[in-house]
């Protein structure tokens, strides 16, 4: 007998919890690891402003910005919990697998794709320094259009793969090589070195993988219990 919806309520809590689980791990990642990249960073980033005579004191130190990593992954974390809990609660009925937990997995699997791995294919992040502040704008629209054609095209392949199977991950694959290729590339010279830039995009990358590892794997635990409760409705 097929699983009733899980309540809002239960979707809700579970989400939330789950991204702040992944905030919270996402950040720590961040602090241990890509923190000390980020010192390098602007450690050139400042050699470069002094051979050119210009000095600025920054408008936040590094400690505040250490610890505002932490409460700006928790504000994304809730945020994305949020959203997550809403499109799984809308969609629960129509996402591939057997159980809530396997839809709540298959679901997180796909927002990574959507929002994280297609967007940093064409625009990887990166560290202090890197691009012009006139071209901010044209960058960020760049960014946020992929993202948009991402998303497009990940619930449609998520929609074909419960009817056709394999079809929807073949047009997903296919969908994102053209969106990748058409989109335009990123107008600003990276100047940083390689070995840097290379460490600081693969760090950028994992804690986005890691995030949603977390959220995916929290999310798919904690809503046992209403998969639980929907089932003993069913057969009462």
């Amino acid at each position: 007998m097929p699983l009733s919806r899980a309540p809002l309520g239960a979707v809700l809590r579970a989400a939330l919890l789950a991204g702040v689980a992944a905030g919270l791990v996402a950040a720590l990642f961040h602090f241990l690891a890509t923190e000390p990249v980020l010192d390098q960073a602007i450690a050139l980033e400042e050699q470069a402003r002094a051979l050119a005579g210009v000095h600025e004191e920054p408008l936040v130190t590094r400690g505040a910005q250490k610890i505002g990593l932490f409460v700006g992954f928790l504000g994304y974390g809730l945020s994305l919990g949020m959203l997550f809990a809403v499109v799984y609660h809308a969609a629960q009925r129509w996402l591939p697998g057997e159980t809530l937990s396997a839809k709540g997995g298959l679901l997180a699997l796909a927002s990574w794709w959507a929002v994280a791995a297609v967007p940093f294919a064409r625009y990887p992040a990166n560290p202090p320094g890197v691009g012009d502040p006139e071209t901010i704008s044209y960058r960020q629209g760049l960014y946020f259009g992929v993202l948009l054609l991402s998303v497009a095209g990940t619930a449609v392949a998520v929609a074909l793969v419960r009817r056709r199977g394999w079809w929807g991950l073949a047009f997903l694959g296919a969908f994102s090589v053209v969106v990748l290729g058409l989109a335009p590339a990123n107008p600003d010279a990276v100047d940083v070195p390689s070995d840097l830039l290379f460490t600081f995009r693969a760090l950028s990358l994992g804690g986005l993988t890691l995030f949603w590892v977390v959220l995916g794997g929290t999310f798919a635990w904690l809503v046992r219990p209403a998969a639980r409760g929907t089932l003993a409705l069913a057969r009462a």
